[in-house]
């Protein structure tokens, strides 16, 4: 299933790896489990009531950069589709109903974004209209599909494989290890400062026929 995620990554998500495209050293890097990666947070244990609405501000979090925002980015919008736009595309708050709640969820994983490939904010966004597409850099639109192709890899790749793993390899709640930005950027703009190790190894390149 490795290489089938590796091969569907090459052919069918070009619009986010173009050419340069991945191999399984991309993520690996020499280790048999990618340093970079990411399991459900429930969080500690709540009272029932308002008080269960967990998301963990205030809570020190590698994923958040240890800012005060949600602790756990990456199950709303890795693995779930939760909506990810919360920035207004007018002078005045015309519309937009985002709560605060769904704002720092965003922020939090802007900031693994911005960590995990090395770059800040207006690598993808203008600073001046945060919300408005016309107005970002092309990279905004390769973030978009990067954040669809993660999505994917943790679903249809990765957790369908939860039994697989022994229990030692799964997170606190049962959950296998799963992909964010940083599994295949290390930090990095583009993943080995775009080096492309794909175009040596063809059968990576092109759709297994069986699924088994």
């Amino acid at each position: 299933r490795m290489l089938q995620m590796t091969q569907n990554i090459n052919q069918n998500w070009t619009t986010h790896v173009v050419a340069t495209g991945v191999t399984c050293y991309t993520c690996h890097r020499g280790n048999n489990i990618p340093q970079q990666v990411w399991f459900n947070d429930g969080g500690h244990p709540q009272a029932g009531g308002a008080a269960q609405r967990y998301t963990g501000q205030n809570e020190p979090s590698k994923a958040a950069a240890y800012a005060s925002l949600a602790t756990d980015p990456f199950t709303p919008f890795l693995q779930n589709a939760a909506n990810i736009r919360v920035q207004g595309t007018t002078a005045l708050p015309d519309g937009n109903l985002s709560s605060i709640k769904q704002t720092d969820w965003t922020y939090a994983l802007m900031m693994h974004m911005s960590t995990g490939l090395g770059v800040n904010c207006t690598y993808c966004h203008n600073s001046r209209a945060f919300g408005e597409w016309s107005e970002s850099p092309p990279q905004r639109v390769t973030a978009w599909y990067g954040i669809r192709m993660v999505r994917q890899m943790n679903n249809e790749y990765m957790t369908p494989l939860t039994s697989v793993f022994p229990a030692r390899r799964l997170g606190p709640t049962g959950d296998v290890a799963k992909a964010n930005c940083a599994t295949c950027h290390n930090g990095v703009y583009k993943p080995l400062y775009g080096v492309s190790m794909a175009k040596d190894f063809p059968e990576l390149r092109t759709v297994s026929s069986s699924s088994k």
